[in-house]
């Protein structure tokens, strides 16, 4: 079962994930960004989105991904929060993503860095712990 917890850190916001397998911690990392970000307005979810993300590696392809997420939920003012991952390699990323309209905003974050990024992966699943500027 796949979880995440945020973890008080000066100017930032500390987010760690576990979750059973790769592709499960980057759609984890989706759920806990928006559920960090706002709250869901009370409406039907809008299109699937296609995105596509690259990383040198996978810890750059995780930082990649939540800043994706990040710059389209202040381009489309929509919360994303379901995804379906099509496609995960070490280095690159396809999924598509489903946004809501906001009810009510929470944080405002403004990327995710590399700086105190953590990956780990060992029997009970694969692990990160995710630095957000806020």
């Amino acid at each position: 079962m796949a979880s995440h917890a945020f973890e008080p850190h000066t100017g930032e916001v500390q987010l760690r994930l576990d979750a059973g397998n790769p592709a499960e911690l980057f759609a984890e990392a989706t759920r806990a960004l928006a559920e960090l970000l706002g709250t869901p307005a009370d409406q039907a979810a809008g299109e699937w989105q296609r995105v596509a993300v690259t990383g040198r590696d996978f810890e750059a392809l995780l930082v990649a991904w939540v800043n994706e997420l990040v710059a389209r939920t202040e381009i489309d003012h929509l919360l994303y929060r379901d995804v379906a991952i099509n496609e995960l390699t070490p280095t690159s990323l396809d999924a598509c993503i489903r946004g809501m309209p906001f009810a009510e905003t929470r944080t405002a974050v403004k990327a995710a860095t590399m700086h105190g990024l953590h990956v780990t992966s060992d029997p009970r699943g694969t692990h990160a712990t995710l630095i957000l500027d806020v």
